[in-house]
């Protein structure tokens, strides 16, 4: 778990970076509307969370800064006895107290008297808040209508004097690098993924619909702490495996098939993200082998490649160029420019609290970064779609793999389907 001192260093370390006479507000944001009388599983907003550590619907976060001192105050819906017999217990002002590390929580109900109160100078007899910042990012729902930059909007069209910034770069380049204990978290959710990628090696055999397998993965990671998917899992048998982000899980899997796995766990919602491509008769095919060990090399060299300076647009050119090769020694393409068609997303991504986590992309890479590393073929002509995907920490002098528990060398895959 992450400690209520972290979260307060982090909004410290926003703080500083904001300018004096300012005002920063975050919100959790709530539940889209699904259908007539339901809504869709609330998933708080994670720049908001990274702050604060709350996860609790409609809570609003509001700092101000002036004379270089930091008032911060945490805004949480109020225990309601009779709405709790319907939808469950809310956090209590004490429990956001000492999960955030912001002692000013209060009820939502008082969230625009005190925000006036602020603007208005009512509160702080000190200069007027000219600055006024919000999280922009693009589509940032707070219901089904109304954006944050609609918030903003009206905040400025009401308080004249405050001038609108975007503070969500300044938080995404923080959650860039992970702290220890943001590894360990990452670490677990990578365990527990494994946990649920061994009983499939147990499961996986020709006959099977692709959706026994996948559900086999959700109700093992369900079965041990109750965690919940870092994404929808992709279960993809022969052909279906060359459509990268393949959808259905519907097809019953074939004798001699490849069955490419893309899945992960949550751990108190840090993400893992790992593919594995396992042979569903128990043994790969020699083709089949020899597509794999390219991806396998090429997923090596790249951990290998992986250090502080380098950029993930340079690891994948990296990896184009080792796919290449080992396709061009097949036989399967005659120049290297065809490997576009076998290749076509990028080598990784930054992984944490999102398993596309916010990122600037061409910024070299420093330690406490934590990337994917997933090179993948998939030729259609031959029903073969390969990814390999391990969880890389950026160290001081190079990289660790997060994920190196999790068996993918050939001998292992085939020595672990044996004893089904």
């Amino acid at each position: 778990m992450i400690e209520k001192k972290e979260y307060s260093q982090r909004r410290e370390k926003i703080y500083n970076t904001i300018e004096d006479n300012s005002v920063v507000i975050l919100y959790a944001g709530c539940a889209p509307k699904k259908s007539a009388d339901e809504n869709y599983e609330f998933i708080v907003n994670r720049n908001f969370y990274y702050l604060t550590g709350i996860s609790q619907e409609n809570s609003i976060f509001l700092a101000y800064k002036q004379d270089g001192i930091v008032n911060e105050f945490l805004f949480i819906l109020e225990n309601d006895e009779n709405i709790e017999k319907w939808v469950g217990r809310r956090i209590t002002i004490e429990e956001a107290r000492e999960t955030s590390g912001i002692n000013n929580v209060l009820s939502l109900n008082s969230f625009h008297s005190e925000l006036d109160l602020i603007l208005t100078k009512k509160k702080t007899g000190l200069e007027d808040l000219k600055t006024l910042y919000l999280d922009l990012e693009p589509q940032n729902l707070l219901d089904d209508f109304k954006t944050t930059k609609d918030v903003g909007e009206a905040l400025v069209l009401n308080y004249p004097w405050l001038t609108l910034k975007d503070i969500y770069r300044t938080i995404i380049l923080k959650r860039m690098v992970k702290s220890p204990a943001e590894v360990a978290e990452i670490q677990e959710a990578i365990n527990k993924t494994n946990m649920g990628l061994k009983n499939i090696l147990k499961k996986i055999r020709p006959g099977l619909y692709e959706y026994q397998l996948s559900s086999l993965f959700y109700y093992t990671i369900q079965d041990y702490d109750h965690s919940e998917l870092s994404f929808p899992t992709i279960c993809a048998s022969g052909a279906n495996a060359t459509t990268l982000h393949y959808p259905f899980a519907n097809d019953v899997i074939k004798d001699d098939e490849l069955v490419l796995f893309d899945l992960g766990s949550q751990n108190n919602k840090y993400c893992g993200d790992i593919s594995r491509t396992y042979p569903a008769s128990g043994k790969f095919t020699d083709k089949q082998k020899e597509i794999y060990s390219i991806v396998l090399n090429c997923n090596k060299e790249i951990i290998k490649a992986i250090k502080p300076g380098v950029t993930l647009k340079e690891l994948n050119t990296l990896a184009t160029k080792i796919l290449a090769e080992g396709l061009l020694n097949l036989g399967i393409i005659e120049n290297e420019t065809e490997i576009k068609k076998y290749y076509f997303h990028s080598i990784g991504h930054h992984l944490g609290l999102d398993t596309h986590d916010p990122s600037d992309n061409t910024l070299p890479l420093v330690p406490g970064n934590v990337i994917t590393d997933e090179p993948g073929l998939y030729i259609k002509e031959l029903g073969i779609g390969i990814r390999i995907e391990d969880d890389i920490l950026v160290t001081e002098d190079g990289s660790y793999n997060l994920s190196n528990g999790i068996i993918k060398e050939v001998n292992d895959i085939e020595k672990a389907l044996k004893f089904r």
